[in-house]
């Protein structure tokens, strides 16, 4: 089999395939979470939010609402050495804000049906 022959069988296919791809996958909501931030971002999403008590009667006190920690929780930066993976039941991951609420930190104990965001810290680095 000569080469232009083999050539134009490996088009071929790669062809059909991104046909496959293109006409199966185009609207569907997929990700691909590869590293452990993203993992971890995509984890606490899935779950249902909760404040602790203590943050939920001091917020209207505090310089934030509901809208930036969920911001945070979706487009934040996890700190993996201040985090406490291995702590049981629940996780304790340090996430910090980013753009506008890169002055802005929370902790999140994250439980197997639920997260709850357990302190916010503002950090002045101006």
């Amino acid at each position: 089999m000569k080469f232009i022959q083999r050539l134009s069988f490996y088009l071929g296919g790669v062809s059909i395939g991104l046909i496959f791809l293109v006409f199966f996958l185009t609207g569907k909501r997929t990700q691909c979470t590869w590293f452990p931030e993203s993992r971890v971002l995509a984890d606490i999403g899935k779950k249902s939010i909760r404040l602790s008590p203590e943050l939920r009667e001091n917020l209207a006190q505090n310089d934030i609402d509901t809208l930036s920690i969920q911001l945070i929780l979706k487009y934040g930066d996890v700190n993996f050495s201040k985090s406490d993976r291995d702590a049981t039941p629940c996780k304790f991951y340090h996430i910090s804000g980013r753009e506008e609420l890169s002055n802005t930190t929370l902790w999140v104990k994250n439980c197997e049906r639920y997260a709850t965001v357990e302190k916010i810290i503002y950090n002045d680095n101006d």
